[in-house]
Parts: structure tokens; C-alpha cells; sequence
């Protein structure tokens, strides 16, 4: 039982960092972007001249609900963004309990059968 609520805990906290804590995250380059925008000119965060290996980046090729940080069938940026966040902690804890689940299944049925 005290593994329940520590997961549970740990399902509201993660939650709320995605949800809450995340929309304060700064909205400059990160490092890599920042290393990719080296040699180009950029005004509002648009490229306007020079050359930089950044120039050659396309649009997201898959696309879907969580491409650039927020849900593209929502237009409240606020919202969407919340939302991608707790969607993405739920959607991560679903595929890494299914994961060990699995593995954890797999370790018993050699010695169930040995028995």
C-alpha cells in the first residue's frame, strides 16, 4: 500500500511540474539550437540572413499533437502547453510501467516453471 500512494505522489508531482512549473522555462535557444543559429542572422527569432546549418531545417517531417511543446489542436498556447506536458508524463509512466511490467513477467514464468 505505502507503493501505491509513493506512486501516486510521484504521478501528482510530475504532473504538476509539466503542467505548472514548465510555462516558466525560458523561451530562448537551447544549447544545441543556439550552436545550429552560429553564422546566421536572426530577428524575432526568424532567420534573415547569413549562413548556418540551421538554414537547411524543415518543418517537423511527422508533425502530431506535441510538435513544438504544445497540442497543435488547441489555440490557447498556455493551455496546450500544460497539457503536452502532463500528457507526456502520463504517457511516459504508461509505456515504462508496461515496459518493466513485462520484464518483471518474463523473469518469473522460468522459475514458475522449474517448481
Amino acid at each position: 500500500m505505502k507503493t501505491r500512494k509513493l506512486v501516486i505522489a510521484g504521478l501528482i508531482v510530475s504532473a504538476v511540474l509539466a503542467g505548472v512549473v514548465s510555462l516558466f522555462a525560458s523561451s530562448s535557444p537551447d544549447g544545441l539550437e543556439s550552436v545550429l543559429l552560429t553564422g546566421c542572422d536572426t530577428v524575432d527569432g526568424e532567420i534573415e540572413g547569413g549562413a548556418c546549418v540551421l538554414q537547411a531545417a524543415g518543418e517537423h517531417e511527422i508533425g502530431g499533437v506535441f510538435a513544438d511543446y504544445g497540442m497543435s489542436f488547441l489555440d490557447n498556447e498556455i493551455l496546450g502547453a500544460s497539457l503536452a506536458g502532463i500528457l507526456g508524463v502520463v504517457l511516459t509512466l504508461a509505456f515504462a510501467t508496461g515496459f518493466f511490467w513485462l520484464l518483471a513477467r518474463g523473469k518469473r514464468a522460468p522459475a514458475e516453471e522449474n517448481a
